[in-house]
């Protein structure tokens, strides 16, 4: 890697020197490598990857020309879409594993669909957007 880099790929260049770490800084060449000869990057994000807020991150990746495709599982775009919506509206339940049936029946009474650590209220997520999607689902049908 260069010296103009960034902090975090300094950072890597320098502690990241052995097995898998080492792994990382090639792959990391191998990435920067591609795209300077020009070539496309495909991103393939397999289970729901989007918890992380990648999509800020590939978004920008974008924009700047460095990830042409991006193919993800419908968990990724469904989470994407529930953070744009309803993020200011989740609860987070420190104490997941801890919880009894009775707790998961009162979550859901509130209306809280739990994933893990974290509730999305159905009616600020799922609710708001549905009758948006059953409408685009039901447009492309008709195209069929």
């Amino acid at each position: 890697m260069t010296t103009n880099k960034g902090e975090i790929s300094k950072f890597i260049e320098k502690y990241y020197l052995h097995f898998n770490a080492a792994a990382l800084v090639d792959a990391a060449k191998g990435y920067e490598d591609q795209l300077n000869s020009g070539a496309k990057m495909l991103v393939s994000l397999a289970g729901a990857m989007s918890t992380a807020e990648l999509g800020k991150i590939f978004a920008e990746m974008i924009r700047k020309d460095k990830v042409q495709i991006v193919s993800c599982t419908g968990a990724n775009l469904e989470e994407d879409i529930m953070n744009l919506v309803a993020h200011s509206h989740y609860k987070r339940v420190p104490n997941y594993r801890d919880l009894t049936p009775q707790d998961e029946w009162n979550l859901l009474e509130k209306g809280l669909n739990r994933v893990t650590d974290t509730c999305i209220p159905e009616e600020e997520a799922f609710r708001r957007i549905q009758e948006h999607i059953v409408k685009i689902w039901q447009d492309a049908e008709a195209k069929r």
